[in-house]
Order: structure tokens, then sequence, then C-alpha cells
């Protein structure tokens, strides 16, 4: 048994995992008879500051990852992923405790909305999640465990953390200047998945599990569900999704490397002051104005044979340009095509001005709402067309609130992630095997 407490205990987690996997993959798992499997997977894997994780804990998480990541479960996927499992499991046992010590509780109706929402977000009938879990030999009460330290974590974070953090006025501006500025650039939406190093940690080690994390991405695991299970940042809730970003407001280094990615590509693992960040391209929007106004178009049409003689047509052009210097609104439009003895207005639909011909586009050019045009010479014809309303472009700029809620969310990350860490810092850990 080696005892590890403070900083000591981050230290050797990586030293100690390849020991641990040994014991549970290759004894636990594989080809022990019935009496002696029951009696190994009750023995005690890891204690956390008293708490006991036994080899079962360890076994049905491992288990539960590989189902939900698409992972094929084989006793080489275990092992590549058993370090990771480790570590998030002495995370949650610290997370509970904390919870427990500041009075905060989660209840079971808490946990069943958690399973009951993720049945109904993959379209699973109230129980269908219980059965197919059964039926890959994946435990349900892991997944349940699960649960119940992420909402007690939040729960702790949402009392102790959120009440602290402040948003100045100055900051919310700056931000909203930057977003403003960064209209039209080309943009990214990325998904993340940081493995933290925490003082004393084994950083080599954490790179090595950032590398094998990418492989099985890049093999076919489920980048969203490896965050879900694995990244130490607030964005493992929605599956490591950052949202949209404009090149501008990303990193140099990343800016670079993303601009080569297809949708659904990774990158190598970054090292960040954090620890080592895995990024993927989920979509790209390329670079952009700020949009067209679409305008909601009426016509008059006034019928005048192809044939007709020039003057006839000079005349009758120069009726309808009167005509359209008295519209005054569209509901003006019906009085001046029985005027000029045409057919009653007919809606040209609603239209950005790239969708409309040269001549079109050029005729109401300017031309306010409410208001037609000059008249235009057309085969059989000459029509006269209104705006009749303008639609101005839905402006992808967040409002303050949006942008407020963003600064709060990342500041909230930061201090829950170094809360854990202090956590960790101060935890003593028994390893059992």
């Amino acid at each position: 048994m080696l005892s590890l407490a403070g900083p000591t205990a981050s230290t050797c987690l990586a030293n100690w995992s390849m020991r641990l996997i040994s014991a549970l993959f290759l004894a636990a798992t594989v080809g022990l008879a019935p009496h002696a499997h029951a009696q190994s997977v009750q023995r005690i894997a890891v204690v956390v500051n008293d708490e006991v994780v036994s080899l079962r804990d360890l076994r049905d998480r491992v288990r539960l990852v590989l189902f939900l990541s698409g992972i094929r479960d084989t006793s080489d996927s275990r092992r590549r992923i058993a370090n990771q499992v480790v570590r998030t499991l002495i995370d949650e046992r610290l997370q509970l405790q904390e919870a427990k010590k500041r009075g905060v509780s989660v209840s079971g109706d808490e946990v069943g909305l958690a399973v009951a929402e993720m049945e109904r977000a993959n379209r699973m009938a109230p129980g269908g999640l219980s059965s197919v879990l059964a039926e890959n030999r994946v435990s349900l009460e892991s997944l349940r465990a699960q649960f119940r330290a992420r909402i007690a974590w939040s729960k702790l974070v949402g009392r102790r953390l959120a009440p602290r953090i402040d948003i100045g006025e100055e900051e919310v501006t700056a931000a909203l200047a930057r977003l403003e500025a960064s209209q039209g650039e080309e943009a990214y939406r990325l998904g993340e998945i940081l493995l933290p190093v925490s003082r004393g940690d084994d950083a080599a080690a954490v790179r090595n599990a950032a590398e094998r994390m990418v492989a099985q991405i890049r093999e076919g695991a489920r980048f969203g569900a490896l965050a879900r299970q694995f990244s130490r940042t607030a964005t493992a809730a929605v599956g490591g999704d950052l949202g949209w970003a404009a090149r501008s407001d990303l990193d140099p280094q990343v800016a670079a490397a993303v601009a080569d990615l297809a949708p659904g590509d990774v990158l190598d693992p970054i090292r960040t002051v954090s620890g080592f960040r895995i990024l993927t391209l989920i979509e790209r929007r390329d670079a952009a104005g700020p949009g067209e106004a679409a305008l909601d178009l009426r016509q008059i049409f006034i019928p005048l044979a192809d044939g007709a003689k020039p003057a006839r047509v000079a005349a009758r052009l120069e009726q309808a340009a009167s005509a359209a210097r008295v519209i005054e609104g569209c509901e003006d439009l019906e009085a001046v095509a029985e005027a000029l003895g045409a057919g009653a207005p007919r809606e040209l639909g609603t239209l950005k001005p790239s969708e409309l011909s040269a001549a079109i586009r050029k005729n109401i050019a300017g031309v306010g709402v409410g208001k037609a045009g000059v008249p235009i010479r057309m085969n059989g014809g000459i029509a006269l067309i209104a705006v009749c309303g303008r639609i101005e472009p839905r402006s992808t700029s967040p409002d303050r609130g949006s942008v407020v809620r963003r600064l709060r969310d990342r500041r909230l990350n930061l201090a829950a992630q170094r809360y854990l860490r202090d956590l960790r810092s101060a935890a003593i850990v028994d390893i059992r095997i």
C-alpha cells in the first residue's frame, strides 16, 4: 500500500495507474473463475480521504465510458482509458465530499431527471436507457453516480463561487467592441477537452493520456462523449462545445492550426497553463459582410404591345413615372394601378437584392419603403416596382446580456478549476493494490 498526501498524491497518480490497470484488467476481468472474480471486484482499488473506490466501481465506469464513447471494448482499449477514469473517479469523490461538507445534497429525483434528460436527448422512451445499458452489460448505477457528482458540484459551485463573480461595465464594453470589430471575419465552432496538470503532476503522463485520447477520436471515438467524461471545464456538460469564435478571438497558434481543418478533424494536444487541451472543429463559417436587407416587393404591370410606336411608349413611361411620384405607401398601389389601366398589383415576395436581376436591383437601389422606382420597359409592357417593406439582416453580435453571461461563465469556470485543484492538493489518497 502506498499512501499519497498533498501534492505527492498528484505526482504519483500517473505512476501508480499502470499498476492499477494491470490488477484490474488482467486479474479482475480476464480469465478468473467466478468466485475469484467476485472477490476481486469487491477489493479496494483506491481510498480517497477514507472513502473507498472499489475495483467494481472502476470496472463499471470503464465499461460505461467505452460504451458512451463508441470505443470497442477490448483489453487494450480499457488500458488506454483507465488512467483518466481513475482521475475522474477520484475527482468525483472529492467533489461529493466537499458538497456534503458544505451541506449540499442531491436527491434521487434530481438524478432521475438527469437520466430522463439523457433519454430525451437520445430519443429514447422512458426506461429505454436502462434497457440499452443492460443489453451491453453496462452499469446504470455507474451513470447515476456520475450524474450525482456532477449535480452536487454544480450546486456547490453555484452557491459558493457564483456570488463572488463580478463583471465590470468596462469589461463588458470592451468585449462588445471586440465582437463588433470581428463581424465579417471567418469564424469557427470548436469543441474542447481539457486534461489538467495540477501542481506536482507528471506532465508527461498527462500528455501521453491526451495523445491516446486523440488517437481514439481519430479512430472513431465520440469527441463529445469523451469531453463529458474527462474534460475539466464547464463546457464538458455540453460535450465540449465552445460555440462560435471569430478568427481574431482565437489564440494565434490555434487560429493557424484550425484554418486547415475539416469539420470533425482534431488537433494534437496543445500545452496550456492549465494542462493539455484537445480541440476539434465542429463547423466553420466563411467571412461575410453585414448581410443584405430583404425587401418586400410589389409590382404594377402596364400592358404595352412590343410593336408599339416609340411615342406611345414614351407617353406611357411618363404616365407611369408621374404615378410613381405620388405613391406615398403601398396602400396607394391599387388606385395607381387602376388609374394606369393596369391589372391588380402583384406581390413579388420578400427577396434580397442579390436574388434580383441587375436591372431591377439598379432600379430599386435607394428606394425607400412605401416608394416606387422609375418605370422599367419590359417585354409586353412597363413595370413599376414598389418597396413595401424592409427586413434588416439579423445581427450575429450577442447582446450585452449574453456577453455578461459569457464572461461570468468563463470566470466561474476558472474559479471552479482552482477549487478542485485545491481539493486535490489537500487530499489523502491510499492505493490498496
